[in-house]
């Protein structure tokens, strides 16, 4: 079960917090790159010299390089369950999945519920949220590593999954909100996917997305990036060492483009500016943190405050992979996508016969 223990990073209390606290406190935020309604600020480990404690370097795969390589199947459980798929790791590596990873393939395409380190030859059962509401037939009896969560979605299943870990001690998403979020954005990006597929909103909108890559070039030796959205920033995503954020540079961009694409504001806003994205670094080192085990390796950090949330995975003091959002109070008051949803299919029949 999930430890109920509440730690204030102010404090720096619990080591998993403490880890993820002095990560974001010898941060360099690198020189803004902007295209249309983004802009993208490359991470740095803090310079040699300064106070900042040398980074461990972990040994691991990325899920896309293990199944590359043979080491890593995903497949259904025997008995196939939307929220859990089956991961052997028959290799001799560890493996990181990260948050929001998509995975292609089986009855269904998946999103990861949160970033898992998956431990030499093991074989467990991964949570999972689907992103495809109207499959349930196999495409391929194994899955591949397909596209990321947009940024929008991923944070919506977040606080999901923080809400799930302090209820039942699992990272479990809330699977209608999901789906209604995943509907909202088919119809406002114009893809008309028969299944109701995230993938194919990526591909409809695939030139698009593919200008924004050539816009935000990986900055080498970056550990992560800061990125803004029509004015404000919207989110980080940091990890232990360049090489991983090198292997998901691209994939991220492609996933807080998507919501540049859709934004539902109307203008640019105000270019967000270093100072912003180094004080939205300040506030997450302020906010409250609850530590919950992994049900893979190491420990998951959960962090809230009032501009601010978000966390990170923590292998053996060092973290491995940390997301942070803006708090959008004002917006999660609002209806939810499950509602707005739920409310269109029952307007659909009154429409539907209003025509006749």
């Amino acid at each position: 079960m999930a430890s109920n223990s509440i730690h204030n990073l102010k404090e720096g209390s619990g080591s998993a917090a403490q880890a993820v606290l002095e990560r974001l406190g010898h941060l360099a935020v690198g020189e803004g790159m902007a295209h249309e309604r983004m802009v993208v600020f490359p991470l740095f480990a803090a310079a040699q010299g300064t106070s900042a404690p040398k980074p461990r370097v972990l040994a691991y795969r990325t899920l896309g390089q293990a199944i590359a390589e043979g080491a890593v199947q995903v497949k259904e459980r025997p008995s196939a369950s939307v929220p859990e798929l089956v991961i052997h790791n028959q290799g001799q590596a560890v493996v990181l999945i990260v948050d929001g990873e998509e995975i292609v393939g089986g009855q269904q395409n998946r999103v990861v519920n949160t970033s898992f380190l998956i431990g030499a030859q093991t074989e467990m059962l991964l949570p999972v949220t689907c992103v495809e509401h109207g499959r349930w037939h196999h495409t391929s009896d194994t899955f591949s590593s397909g596209e990321y969560s947009y940024h929008k979605l991923r944070a919506s299943k977040y606080e999901q999954v923080t809400k799930s870990y302090r209820s039942t001690g699992r990272p479990l998403a809330d699977q209608g909100e999901v789906w209604a979020e995943v509907a909202e954005r088919e119809s406002i990006t114009g893809s008309h996917s028969p299944t109701g597929a995230m993938h194919e909103i990526y591909q409809t909108r695939d030139h698009d997305l593919s200008a924004y890559e050539k816009a935000f070039p990986y900055a080498a030796g970056a550990v992560g990036m800061l990125v803004a959205l029509s004015g404000e920033v919207a989110g980080v995503d940091l990890f232990d060492q360049p090489d991983t954020a090198q292997t998901f540079w691209n994939k991220l961009l492609r996933s807080y483009a998507l919501d540049a694409l859709v934004g539902e504001r109307s203008e640019v806003g105000e270019p967000v500016t270093h100072q912003h994205a180094t004080r939205f670094l300040e506030a997450a080192r302020g906010t409250r943190s609850e530590v919950y085990p992994s049900v893979a390796l190491g420990e998951e950090v959960r962090l809230e405050g009032d501009e601010v949330f978000g966390g990170g995975l923590v292998y053996e003091e060092t973290p491995v992979h940390i997301s942070l959002f803006r708090s959008q109070k004002e917006q999660r008051t609002g209806r939810s996508a499950r509602a707005r949803w739920e409310a269109q299919q029952r307007l659909q029949p009154q429409e539907e016969q209003s025509q006749e």
